[in-house]
């Protein structure tokens, strides 16, 4: 188990601790052999055991109510009642830290600087979130660093007799030829029978499918046969690109019909429902001229007929003098105006020119290769190697206490097909019949793909190295845990009682 794996393991329990008065102290949990364990570091064990007994419970017993104390209480785990079952799973682990401790000595190896960094953080990060919850139940800052700092022994005991180069003589090789029997490259692309709003198609939408993915077949079969699995690579893609253009035409025209279907249900089409909201509203005679004189009627007073005679005598005089004055001004300005205007605009047109020129041809060099870095970005992000492919694990029954916590990729009888297909029929082309969905799958030869910068990078030789030798190195732990010797502290394990803690 990976170090993330145990820590968060242990904080996921201790988040649902009740906090229990009267056990704030670090006094002895056991001896094993010559290390003594504080009672912290069996507590942080304890509430892990606990939380493994609740998960197991539950999963045996369904209607069981975890929360009821007393129903736990009555439940039994493999032969013994939960307390004891919790205590003895505490011990385990309290005997395997301590099989590490002295194995992590007896080795002579030490933290690398990047360890400490990482213990230094992940202290950090999770103690002041647990520190309330866990010093109310005895659990030291002290201890909880010992637990994580334990992990990282185990690990660096792990790499000492499993890394490449390591003890046990794992090469890279060892690690590559796991990896290729326990994976498939594969390429499968699902047809779904089901209309747009989720309702399996009748026999006639079957029907239409079934002959767009003949015809899809045909095409595959045919670049097989012409070159291989290469030409099958090329074409799938070609093949998934065109059924999804194929279903959004189909999605565009099913919204299409449905808003057709719905406009005539409203008494008429889309077209004449829209008509309807737009028509402006046209006005009858009578309501125009109505309109007219209302906009027209003159509500001022009149006026006395010497004011009106006198104001018509002042206005044309006002307006022969006015108008003779600003007829020359006009006349003056306009060519005036005219003049300084031509020469402005000859002198602007001939410098907006110059400039233009100048920026074109500072610019075009510049757009040109602009443009050809968009274009080269759309064909690299168009042709992206293996986008569609799939790396299926090869599941190992033997791993699994039931077969109904097995997750197939895609399918079970997708999963089946490729594993059966040999290694002289990669690139073929298979049709898979589902009940709601038609496949078409084809495996391909992983090898190809074992390059560090594609499949098999440092991350990936990592954990195949887990995957391989994870059981070996529990093997290992459990041997050395097996020859120590173990000294319960009575009076301390009378004290813990796991029930008062709802870990």
């Amino acid at each position: 188990m990976s170090v993330l794996k145990r820590i968060t393991a242990g904080l996921t329990a201790l988040s649902l601790v009740a906090v229990c008065t009267g056990c704030k102290n670090t006094t002895t949990a056991m001896t094993i052999d010559d290390y003594t364990v504080p009672a912290g570091v069996y507590l942080y064990y304890l509430s892990s055991a606990y939380n493994n007994a609740i998960s197991q419970l539950a999963e045996e017993n369904p209607d069981l109510d975890t929360e009821d104390i007393k129903a736990v209480k009555a439940s039994v785990l493999e032969g013994k009642d939960i307390r004891t079952w919790c205590e003895d799973k505490a011990i385990e682990f309290c005997t395997d830290f301590v099989a590490t401790e002295k194995k992590f000595d007896e080795l002579g190896l030490t933290l690398s600087e990047e360890n400490q960094t990482n213990i230094d953080s992940m202290m950090a990060y999770y103690w002041p979130s647990y520190e309330e919850t866990m010093t109310a139940d005895g659990i030291s800052e002290e201890s909880f660093k010992k637990v994580m700092i334990s992990s990282y022994k185990s690990e660096e005991i792990f790499k000492y007799y499993y890394a490449v180069g390591g003890a046990e003589g794992v090469t890279d090789d060892d690690l590559r030829e796991y990896y290729i029997e326990n994976n498939m490259r594969a390429q499968y692309i699902a047809f779904d029978l089901h209309d747009s709003e989720g309702n399996l198609l009748k026999s006639e939408g079957k029907a239409e499918v079934k002959k767009l993915v003949d015809e899809y077949q045909k095409r595959a079969e045919t670049a097989y046969k012409t070159g291989g699995a290469e030409a099958v690579m090329t074409e799938m893609d070609m093949i998934q690109a065109d059924y999804a253009a194929y279903k959004e035409s189909v999605a565009a025209e099913e919204s299409a019909a449905a808003e057709e279907a719905a406009a005539s249900e409203d008494g008429g089409t889309v077209e004449e429902s829209l008509a309807s909201f737009d028509a402006p509203k046209i006005l009858t005679a009578e309501e125009l001229s109505s309109d007219t004189e209302a906009e027209t009627e003159d509500t001022t007073e009149p006026e006395t007929e010497s004011e009106s005679s006198a104001d018509e005598e002042n206005t044309d005089a006002e307006s022969d003098s006015d108008s003779s004055a600003d007829e020359e001004n006009t006349d003056a300005e306009s060519e005036s105006e005219s003049s300084a205007d031509e020469e402005n605009t000859d002198a602007e047109s001939d410098s907006d020119s110059s400039a233009d020129k100048e920026n074109t041809d500072e610019t075009t060099d510049s757009d040109i290769d602009d443009l050809a870095l968009e274009e080269d970005a759309e064909l690299e992000e168009e042709s992206v190697p293996y986008q569609n492919e799939n790396i299926i694990s090869i599941i190992n029954k033997e791993n699994y206490d039931s077969e109904e916590d097995i997750y197939y990729t895609p399918d079970e009888a997708v999963y089946n097909q490729l594993l059966s297909v040999t290694e002289a029929d990669y690139g073929k082309i298979y049709f898979v019949e589902e009940d709601e969905m038609y496949y078409l799958v084809t495996r391909y030869d992983i090898t190809q793909r074992m390059t560090e910068d594609d499949l098999w990078t440092e991350s990936a030789s990592e954990n195949v190295l887990y995957a391989k030798y994870q059981k070996d190195f529990e093997a290992k732990l459990d041997e050395w845990s097996a020859a120590l010797t173990v000294t319960r502290n009575a009076p301390a394990f009378r004290r813990y009682d796991p029930y008062e803690y709802h870990f």
